[in-house]
């Protein structure tokens, strides 16, 4: 291996040990997931390299198999090297790995340790015995770079998705590793936040930092990316410089399921005018803990029409989610529709609200099961049911235990069960989180027929690609906090 090559993976395979019982029960979704075949990749030192690929494709393994997770955490079969600095993964310490490499999972959450900002970012440099002194200066120092330095007394679980995705990277980047890799960064940031983590990764690539970003959101990282490496079915399927992916057309890209600035759907019906609506009349919800929420928003979401909530990380996007379907009670204001005021039981049994984990709303022990769950099925649902499985591409899966899936599948059980259901108000909440460009389309086109069948439909997302193809009209809460 070359001096100038921080990973190289020669010829590796692996997959996912499903034999133990006790293993699978533990960790279900890992013993079914796609595994990779024959893999061969080099990360030259000071480079970018994004991994692209259809959800389930075999990204993620490959990053657990350049940071050691996957044979190890994950109980695996690996066949060929995984080189990390000259040395095998697998016979790298914990505390050589800790030192020479960031890790962003795709659930921040996932890789918490500790209660508050400040504490988390220092967790790793505390654990190696860095003098103290010097762990206060890194923890300032990563915390300004990631955006994250107001938040330092926070606790982790009062932030907002994106918040915590960039407190994730500031704890990777505090010990300077020589190699980071990143699933899904920007699934959760704003735009500001996307161009800022695209900021972070040059000055690393100037620093000699090896990164390697799994993405669904390619273009973004253009100005970053030398090297784009497309997965298929666990296989490397195309290679491309960042010059010859940029000359890339829409449909180049879309037989191998990949996102494209110049996407389209199918020309959309015009809203009707002057149909019922639900609406937000100046309600307030404000976290006592954190000051945080929406103050005094008035917003209008009429039946048959997709409206798009955008707006920075913490402006209260998911908050105001909360309140319109009932999950929380407004402090002040209400929620009416068609000038009746409804209680947060009657919104709750009149919405459906797609969270943003799926994780959190997933219960039956089959991905059919999940679609249908609370609900008589009779013919007509069964044969909706499994015109959701078709068109979220589950059909194959509908046996499938639901936590046994990636995380772009489980995000599209979600969605088949939300149009399963008998909701007036649909409320999605970064539905393309995850997912290809595939995926992405047939969310905006769902979005789009339950429209077209006379819902509300809510997508609270930082997805500008799929504001464009899906909405009808726009709630900016930044533009309500700049009035404040």
């Amino acid at each position: 291996m070359s001096a100038s090559h921080a990973v190289v993976l020669d010829g590796v395979s692996f997959r996912y040990l499903d034999e133990a019982e006790l293993a699978a029960q533990e960790r279900p979704e890992e013993s079914h997931e796609s595994c990779v075949r024959g893999v061969k990749l080099d990360i030259p030192v000071g480079t970018c390299t994004i991994l692209c690929g259809r959800s389930g494709d075999g990204k993620s393994t490959v990053l657990r198999l350049i940071d050691g997770l996957a044979g190890t955490f994950f109980p695996g079969e690996r066949k060929g090297a995984v080189l990390v600095g000259g040395a095998d993964v697998l016979d790298i310490s914990p505390r050589q790995r800790t030192e020479s490499m960031g890790v962003v999972m795709q659930d921040p959450r996932s890789q918490f340790f500790m209660g508050t900002v400040a504490d988390e970012i220092a967790f790793s440099l505390e654990n190696l015995g860095i003098d103290p002194s010097t762990t206060v200066e890194r923890v300032r120092e990563a915390a300004n770079l990631c955006g994250v330095d107001g938040l330092l007394t926070e606790k982790l679980t009062e932030l907002s998705s994106g918040q915590k995705q960039r407190v994730a990277l500031a704890a990777a980047i505090a010990c300077r590793p020589r190699i980071l890799v990143l699933d899904e960064p920007t699934s959760n940031l704003d735009r500001a936040g996307s161009e800022g983590l695209v900021g972070i990764l040059a000055r690393l690539k100037e620093e000699g930092v090896a990164i390697v970003v799994s993405e669904h959101r390619l273009h973004r990282f253009l100005p970053v990316a030398d090297q784009f490496v497309c997965m298929r079915s666990g296989r490397i399927a195309a290679r491309w410089s960042a010059r010859e992916f940029a000359t890339l057309s829409n449909d180049d890209v879309a037989e191998f399921g990949l996102r494209h600035p110049g996407m389209r759907i199918e020309k959309r019906d015009e809203p009707k005018a002057d149909v019922p609506a639900w609406r937000l009349e100046e309600a307030t919800y404000v976290y006592p803990s954190t000051k945080r929420g929406i103050r005094q928003v008035s917003a209008e979401f009429p039946l048959g029409a997709v409206t798009v909530v955008c707006g920075g990380n913490g402006t209260g996007k998911t908050t105001l989610a909360k309140v319109l379907v009932g999950a929380a009670r407004e402090q002040r204001g209400c929620v009416m529709r068609e000038g009746v005021r409804l209680s947060p039981k009657e919104r709750r049994r009149l919405s459906y609200f797609v969270m943003q984990d799926a994780d959190y709303q997933l219960y039956a022990a089959s991905v059919a099961d999940e679609v249908v769950l609370g609900r008589k099925v009779d013919e007509s649902l069964r044969k909706r049911a499994w015109e959701a499985l078709e068109a979220f591409d589950l059909a194959d899966l509908a046996d499938r235990h639901p936590a046994s899936l990636s995380g772009g599948q489980k995000q599209r059980v979600t969605l088949a069960a939300a149009y399963c259901s008998d909701a007036e108000l649909v409320v999605l909440d970064e539905p393309t989180s995850g997912l290809d460009g595939r995926g992405m389309q047939e969310v905006a086109k769902w979005c789009r027929k339950l429209a077209s069948d006379g819902k509300a439909v809510v997508v609270i997302t930082h997805d500008e690609m799929l504001a464009r193809l899906a909405g009808d009209r726009v709630v900016d809460l930044s533009a309500a906090e700049e009035e404040r």
